[in-house]
């Protein structure tokens, strides 16, 4: 009697865990359905959102309407920050898409700035119209090769869940897969964005050479993936993958994807430099669902945070909120002089008081021991060179970069005209004025022009 009883003990077990698996199979594979789904929107999105951004821009050549101006930029720059939002949404390498991310943005800054002036009674000037020209023949390209990639797609049948589920592990990293592929084409097709300073003053990086931590030997890939995992925290690390590496001949860098054990499903990419093994990236997703601190404190927990990665003197110049999180940029400070050359930027989260987002390009490639002369002209003097309509709130010395990869040593007067507020720069020597810059009051922080 009892010799059947262990064989239908097992039969009963055996079918359960096949009713299980074929459960799990059955939501896996739902799963999958849904996510390719989400990811085909996204990206038919995308491609909707910047053909009418395109398509806004050529309306804009043409219109002599100051009214027609404001809905044309006012669109414009919504349906930007929804292509950027698309983007996002997008399974495919940070490095891959960093490019066409900074010039939507870019796009959608400055459309929105452009709709308040029109707004406020002024015009368009020739200037602008030209930024304007060339930001449309940008978003032709763009919209041209996404269509490209859209036929493609259909062409060979690709979904986006494929691409997912025939990624290696280190998922995030630049592939050989035909969306990759294509965005990177995109990131080879130069996209030559107007002049205009859209994320704090001077936070463009200059391709030289002259900073002392590129003077530094040449560390191992072992060492770099150390370094990472130290910037990260040992503590909150989960998993570490190699990724793309980054190899320009100014600041080559080793690539790491890390897993957080907070948020395990997004990794962190972090690169780190070849000489000195300093981190020169670092990028992660996160979007705050609360504030749970202030601007004021982010900046100190900021601050701390440079501190304890070795960077001292560090002075928040800038600062800008979207989506819960709070991207600070900072300069060196040597004495009184602030050296924007110098620049870092740390992204933190408001909700979790994580940091998220690091770059340090900047600084590893223009930080060094200056040695500067007393100026030929006094503060006194300089401000006397001042535009007299502008009324002067503040004034420090600074280093600035030129865009002929020179440094000036200028005066830095922050002021306001009427409701609008600018930074004027005096070259501490000759007296000229070396660059002016207006701040502009946007919903997630200010920007400059």
């Amino acid at each position: 009697m009892k010799r059947w009883i262990l064989p239908a003990v097992l039969a009963i077990a055996l079918a359960c865990t096949g009713l299980w698996g074929y459960n799990q199979y059955q939501m896996n594979r739902q799963y999958r359905i849904y996510m390719d789904n989400l990811y085909q929107k996204s990206f038919y999105e995308l491609v909707g959102n910047v053909g009418s951004v395109e398509v806004g821009l050529a309306k804009l050549m043409v219109s002599g309407d100051r009214g027609q101006h404001m809905v044309l930029l006012s669109e414009i720059s919504r349906q930007a920050d929804a292509a950027q939002a698309d983007l996002g949404q997008l399974p495919v390498s940070h490095i891959a898409l960093e490019k066409t991310s900074k010039f939507l943005n870019q796009l959608s800054d400055y459309a929105y700035y452009l709709s308040k002036k029109v707004a406020d009674g002024k015009t368009i000037d020739t200037k602008e119209m030209e930024n304007l020209q060339k930001l449309h023949e940008n978003a032709v390209k763009l919209n041209s090769d996404l269509n490209k990639l859209s036929s493609d797609v259909l062409k060979n049948h690709s979904g986006w869940g494929e691409l997912v589920r025939k990624a290696k592990p280190g998922f995030y990293e630049a592939s050989d897969d035909l969306y990759t592929k294509q965005f990177v084409n995109i990131q080879k097709t130069s996209i030559d964005y107007p002049s205009l300073i859209y994320d704090g003053p001077f936070s463009e990086a200059l391709d030289r050479a002259d900073g002392i931590e590129l003077k530094k030997p040449v560390i191992t890939e072992a060492q770099a993936r150390e370094n990472a995992i130290k910037f990260v925290g040992k503590d909150r690390t989960a998993k570490v993958e190699r990724s793309s590496d980054g190899n320009n001949g100014v600041l080559d860098t080793w690539g790491f994807n890390i897993w957080t054990k907070d948020d395990p499903d997004n990794p962190i990419y972090v690169s780190v430099s070849k000489k000195g093994g300093k981190i020169v990236n670092m990028i992660g997703q996160h979007r705050g669902r609360n504030e749970n601190i202030s601007v004021e404190e982010a900046v100190k927990r900021a601050t701390v945070f440079l501190e304890d990665n070795g960077y001292q003197n560090m002075v928040p110049t800038y600062q800008q909120n979207f989506e819960g999180t709070c991207t600070i940029n900072f300069a060196y400070a040597e004495g009184d002089i602030i050296m924007y050359p110098d620049l870092v930027k740390v992204k933190i989260s408001l909700d979790n008081s994580q940091i998220y987002g690091f770059e340090a390009r900047n600084y590893i490639l223009a930080h060094k021991d200056r040695k500067l002369d007393e100026p030929s002209l006094s503060m006194e003097e300089a401000r006397k060179l001042i535009n007299p309509n502008l009324k002067i709130t503040s004034s420090r010395m600074a280093v600035i970069p030129t865009e002929s990869k020179r440094e000036r040593f200028c005066y830095e007067f922050k002021g306001e005209l009427g409701d609008k507020r600018f930074i004027v720069y005096i070259d501490a020597n000759t007296g000229e004025e070396a660059d002016i810059l207006q701040i502009i009051e946007t919903e997630n922080g200010s920007l400059t022009m």
